[in-house]
């Protein structure tokens, strides 16, 4: 008897095998065709949830993009560590993500045929993030450690400031990320009217 599954069970699982197949091999090499065959399901099944191959592609970034912006809270939140420590740990992850140019998913997603699925994506995970950083911030002046007269304007300008050099520099030949790191920790500094220690500049 054919198993019977509830909606949001069966369109969560028509994305797992989609973005699997969307990782692996891109968004051209994907076909409708192969993730029914990945999910051994009907191709009603696909369409009755999705109406094209862009539909779940949109939903493939965007559950991805959920996970980014829940690990990045989570490290933004972690006040067992300092706030430099918490911002540069925030800036690391986020240019691992811009250097995953082996899967295909974030390589097509940075690509100029989803240029507008790009910045709503952008968007929204940075509405997600900008309140934690807001409040990293202003814990970091509390501490005594940063020194800016509105955290929230201060956490605006740092995003943008990572968002347009992570948009510049993906796969980027030649690039030394020992001095790339270092000029951006000058940044955070002089936004920050912050001396970053040691540790947290190599």
């Amino acid at each position: 008897m054919r198993e019977i599954k509830q909606p949001e069970v069966r369109k969560s699982e028509i994305v797992g095998a989609a973005l699997k197949l969307f990782t692996e091999n891109g968004y051209e090499r994907t076909t409708v065709a192969a993730i029914i065959g990945e999910l051994g399901v009907a191709k009603g099944c696909f369409y009755h949830h999705f109406r094209s191959k862009d539909e779940v592609f949109e939903a493939c970034v965007l559950s991805v993009s959920q996970q980014i912006a829940e690990t990045w809270l989570t490290g933004l939140q972690d006040r067992s560590r300092s706030p430099a420590a918490r911002l540069m740990d925030f800036h690391d992850t986020y240019r691992e993500l811009t250097n995953a140019t082996t899967s295909g998913l974030i390589a097509d997603l940075y690509s100029r045929a989803f240029t507008d699925m790009h910045r709503r994506v952008t968007a929204q995970v940075a509405a997600a993030v900008l309140p934690a950083l807001t409040a990293l911030i202003d814990e970091g002046v509390q501490a005594g450690q940063f020194d800016v007269a509105d955290a929230r304007f201060t956490a605006v300008a740092l995003l943008g400031a990572l968002q347009g050099l992570h948009e510049a520099y993906p796969g980027v030949g030649g690039l030394d990320p020992v001095a790339h790191r270092r000029k951006l920790v000058e940044l955070f500094e002089r936004l920050l009217d912050a001396e970053f220690p040691a540790e947290e500049k190599s």
